[in-house]
């Protein structure tokens, strides 16, 4: 017993390493999995967010440079027309013909209000003017109320005078390269290739928007003269600002050596919802935020190159749980971990088949030891005693040599049920079927079943009709028969009723060999185990009778053997009843 916990002690410290082993692999895999699909989804969202930058920036692409083409002289309501001739084709001097600005139509879409801010501070807008004027000059009425644009005029005027514009449109715009340099030194090597990439992509885009700007030199309301113009006027690059809560695009301009300031005020709450609108199936959740002052230096990778606006992307959809990216490894490590714990279960019962059987036969040694030391020492004795001389009475010789024989006949049947076992076992008795009547059939082992019987001081009472055909092994059905018969000798011998019963059973195609006592039956935790092998150790047959436990496992392979089984059977009272169930012929 100590030795079986000691191998049970040593394999289950084995099974929990490699337990231990299996879990760490699996969880080490399963943070790698968790890793790679992290690092996928975030470049694929990545991927996204500069398709959606790039898709911004071409929308609002045709804005800026729409309103980079603006001619200076549109600002204003009115200005002296150029290069404008008479009847006589004769070109009119300055200021003789004047024409009305294109911008008095109305302001475009995503634009509130044109202004201009002269160099005495004054604020004025082309699409605010005197209706006296507008009706003079036979123009349009714009598309907004009057009023409405007299307010957004007066809300510009404020914000301009409030703010210093003049000095945030001449600010220097950061040089590629910088913010990612800052970037970069935070953070990780992987980060800061990132925002290297974003960096680039964001100077390609600004690129692109300074390029349209330039290659719109002529839009609406373009006046240009034949003279040379640049000598009167200086313009600057369109640039879009916060002042406030409005974003403002603007530029400076130097007329005759005075600046002026020029742009529009953008609608902002319609361009973001619009904006937002275009990107909404690269990134359902993105919104556009505003980038104010300082804040140009942080997240330049997101930030659009038309406008001061930095795209947030919004949560991923598997940001807030796991990822919903499909995986193999769960199913693989489910897979693996059914092989490991089948493994294991296969180790476990194997081992404990192992020692079972080791215990078995440990025991059944020992009790064929008891079994052959009895008769032995019985031998030795009478053997001695017979050639000393030591028994000058007849009698008492002749009742020594049958105490001889029937422990002869008691090893006999030993040794021959341990050698039919093994036969058995070994697949080496094929059945010999053949149709006999079992009245033919148990005439032929009466006399050697009552024999047996007779020596335990019991009848055997063989109660069978001659004239049922069975088809089996005659020699298998006496060795069962008869180790049915030497059980109920040995188990039944101080019962009352000295009966042995062999019975005959039908029950549909098989026929029944019922071998029955009436001593003390078989109890329940003994019949669990009844038809194992070596299941008898030498303290249980110094209990009981004598034997090595193999006479009933044997007697089950033997009927299984030739398409036959056998099985017990429970009674009412006392005695057992073990039934040979035959095939009829």
């Amino acid at each position: 017993m100590i030795r079986s916990w000691r191998v049970w002690l040593a394999v289950s410290a084995c099974l929990l390493l490699a337990l231990a082993g299996v879990v760490w692999l699996s969880v080490f895999a399963l943070r790698l999995d968790r890793t790679d699909r992290q690092a996928r989804e975030s470049a694929a969202r990545e991927e996204n967010v500069r398709l959606a930058l790039w898709r911004l920036d071409s929308e609002l692409l045709p804005l800026v440079a729409r309103e980079s083409a603006v001619a200076v002289e549109s600002y204003a309501a009115v200005a002296p027309a150029r290069g404008i001739l008479d009847g006589q084709r004769r070109p009119l001097a300055r200021g003789q013909a004047w024409v009305a600005s294109p911008l008095l139509s109305g302001p475009p879409e995503h634009v509130l209000l044109h202004f201009q801010m002269g160099p005495d501070g004054e604020v004025s807008s082309p699409q605010v003017m005197e209706p006296e004027l507008r009706s003079l000059a036979h123009l349009a009425h714009p598309g907004v109320d009057a009023d409405v644009l007299r307010e957004r005029l007066e809300r510009v005027s404020l914000l301009l005078r409030s703010a210093n514009v003049r000095e945030a449109l001449a600010m220097r715009a950061p040089s590629d390269g910088e913010p990612v340099a800052r970037r970069a030194s935070g953070n990780k090597l992987g980060d800061a290739l990132q925002w290297t990439k974003n960096a680039s992509e964001f100077d390609a885009r600004s690129r692109s928007a300074r390029q349209a700007a330039s290659q719109n030199l002529v839009g609406y309301g373009n006046m240009a003269p034949a003279e040379n113009v640049a000598a009167r006027e200086v313009v600057e690059e369109m640039r879009a600002i916060w002042v406030g809560d409005a974003l403002l695009l603007g530029r400076r301009v130097q007329v005759d050596g005075q600046e002026y300031l020029q742009g529009c005020w953008l609608d902002w709450p319609a361009l973001q919802r619009w904006l937002q609108g275009k990107v909404e199936d690269l990134l359902p959740g993105a919104t556009l935020e505003p980038v104010k002052g300082s804040e140009t230096a942080k997240g330049e990778g997101r930030l659009l190159a038309s406008l001061p606006v930095r795209l947030v992307p919004g949560a991923a959809p598997g940001e807030e749980g796991s990822s919903g990216a499909l995986s193999s490894l769960p199913l693989v490590l489910m897979v693996a971990w059914s092989g490991v714990v089948l493994a294991g279960v296969a180790v476990v019962s194997l081992l404990g088949g192992v020692m079972s059987l080791s215990e078995r036969r440990g025991a059944f040694v020992s009790a064929v030891t008891h079994e052959l030391r009895t008769p032995l020492t019985t031998f030795r004795m009478y053997t001695e005693m017979l050639s000393a001389g030591m028994v000058p009475d007849a009698e008492r010789r002749q009742e020594y040599f049958d105490i001889l024989h029937r422990e002869a006949e008691r090893l006999s049947h030993l040794v021959e049920n341990v050698l039919a076992y093994a036969r058995i076992e070994r697949g080496r008795t094929p059945a010999r079927l053949e149709r006999v009547a079992v009245g033919t059939l148990l005439s032929r082992m009466e006399e050697r079943l009552s024999q047996r019987a007779l020596q335990a001081g019991m009848s055997l009472c063989v109660e069978v009709p001659s004239d049922v055909v069975v088809l089996t092994d005659p020699s298998a059905v006496e060795q069962v028969l008869f180790n049915l018969v030497d059980n109920a000798s040995k188990y039944a011998a101080s019962a009352v009723d000295k009966r042995i019963l062999v019975q005959l059973e039908r029950r549909g195609a098989t026929v029944g060999l019922v071998v029955r006592d009436h001593g003390p039956g078989v109890d329940v935790a003994t019949a669990r185990k009844l038809f194992e092998p070596f299941s008898k150790s030498v303290q249980t047959a110094a209990k009981s009778a004598p034997g090595v436990g193999l006479g009933l496992a044997l007697c089950r392979r033997l009927a299984r053997s030739m398409r036959a089984d056998l099985r017990h059977e429970r009674v009412r009272g006392r005695g057992a009843r073990f039934v040979l169930w035959l095939p009829a012929a």
